[in-house]
């Protein structure tokens, strides 16, 4: 999990700005919010995030999201 911020360029050109390798987790951060924007709670996060950690680590093979 990671944040990039990044600003588009009046010639479309997208310039990164910075990558966030440890993103806030508050419910009021950054990566929480964006997630808000797109229809994800918080709760419904923390899940995913867990959930996607849980499958790379070999503990469990899906997960409903």
């Amino acid at each position: 999990m990671s944040r990039t911020d990044t600003i588009l360029g009046e010639d479309g050109t997208i310039y990164v700005l910075e990558i966030n390798t440890i993103p806030g987790m508050t419910p009021t951060s950054l990566l929480p919010q964006a997630a808000k924007a797109a229809g994800i709670s918080f709760p419904e996060l923390l899940d995913r995030i867990i959930s996607a950690a849980l499958r790379r680590a070999g503990n469990i093979s899906q997960t409903k999201s």
